[in-house]
């Protein structure tokens, strides 16, 4: 690699940095923390460009920022000065298995703040995003800060999801990879196509990863079937609300939202996938956010996305079965076990026959507990 012009990386935002890069052969810091990790930041930069057998200044003004930070706008200053990709080595982690989507909670993905305390709020999805909340110039930066996030960042038991831009799906997996996220938001699915396109780049680059379309317009409502159709990697499918209604012309009401939720929940059932509904926008009023919640419970949906912290417990709360619907559940495949074990054909519970639906509503019962039959 060789520096071909001068690259610039990062903001002057807490927690993150400012990495400046030029031909030539040193490395300055500057900022609060240069006397106590000055020697640190500069064998963390030295290092990275000796993997990557780079010869440059580099000038680093810090502001608070952890390692990880340091290296993505390093790598993504180099990125700019180098015109070149930055290789780099997959990270190893344990496959995950089904897992609760009760919560999605969407990171904007060039801010290290943010990123950094994802992880305590114990959403069990975090969607590190790539799309909307990023500025078309930051765009570049983003990639490399999630994918080093990805890398190096504790998001404890969340599962960690990336939202590319649908117009450069190539350059944002190419990049985020590294970090191998457990899947992909693809956003404005609209048809079978759209998922076809970036499973073909999952492949290419690959990156065994999931697949989330996010049906936002009237066109993606309309084709729902024919998205959910299009890959095996589809494991839950997402609904946009304020785009869909934009596109539309209609308000932001239950009623007109009410067919489009309708069609998504029924075709993700039929299809086997999980039903995850859009986000509440009013982060100050609770008992709203309940109210619809446990109404989007109701038609089936698996999850709702959040904007705050603070939604996530009340969320949990609704999709979270009661005492007695978990005994009965129990009781429920406790019959079906005991009929099998005797080798009978069906099972029955206080007089009432067992049929798999009734099997099947008992086990997702357990599944939204958290407990595993």
């Amino acid at each position: 690699m060789k520096v071909r012009k001068e690259g610039i990386a990062g903001t002057e935002n807490k927690r993150d940095c400012i990495v400046e890069v030029r031909e030539g052969d040193s490395i300055e810091v500057e900022g609060k923390a240069k006397e106590m990790f000055g020697e640190h930041i500069g064998n963390l930069i030295r290092n990275r460009l000796e993997e990557l057998r780079v010869k440059a200044s580099i000038s680093v003004k810090e502001n608070g920022s952890l390692d990880y930070v340091i290296l993505a706008r390093l790598e993504a200053a180099l990125r700019k000065a180098c015109e070149e990709e930055i290789p780099d080595k997959t990270v190893e982690k344990e496959p995950t298995g089904k897992n609760l989507r009760r919560s999605r909670m969407y990171v904007p993905g060039n801010s290290p703040r943010m990123m950094n305390s994802a992880g305590v709020y114990g959403c069990d999805c975090l969607i590190l995003d790539l799309e909307d909340s990023v500025a078309f110039e930051q765009k570049e930066d983003a990639r490399y800060l999630i994918k080093n996030a990805l890398k190096y960042v504790d998001f404890g038991k969340s599962e960690l999801w990336v939202r590319v831009n649908s117009d450069s799906m190539k350059e944002d997996v190419s990049v985020v990879k590294y970090g191998v996220p457990y899947g992909i938001c693809l956003p404005k699915a609209e048809r079978g196509e759209d998922v076809v396109i970036l499973e073909g780049i999952l492949e290419e680059e690959g990156l065994d990863a999931k697949i989330m379309p996010i049906v936002e317009s009237a066109l993606g409502v309309e084709n729902i079937s024919e998205i959910l159709d299009a890959s095996d990697r589809v494991v839950a499918v997402a609904f946009g609300a304020e785009d869909f209604t934009r596109d539309t012309g209609g308000k932001r009401t239950w009623d007109s939202l009410f067919y489009a939720r309708s069609k998504i929940a029924v075709s993700a059932k039929a299809h086997g996938v999980q039903a995850l509904d859009t986000i509440y926008p009013n982060v100050e009023n609770m008992e709203g956010l309940r109210e619809e919640t446990m109404r989007i419970v109701e038609m089936g949906f698996d999850g709702k996305g959040v904007i705050h912290p603070n939604q996530i417990e009340i969320v949990h709360e609704c999709f979270t079965p009661t005492e007695d619907e978990i005994k009965e559940a129990k009781k429920i495949l406790e019959a079906v076990g005991e009929a099998k074990a005797k080798g009978l054909g069906t099972a029955s519970l206080n007089g009432k026959m067992i049929d798999l639906p009734v099997e099947k509503k008992a086990r997702r019962t357990l599944e939204r507990a958290g407990i595993v039959e």
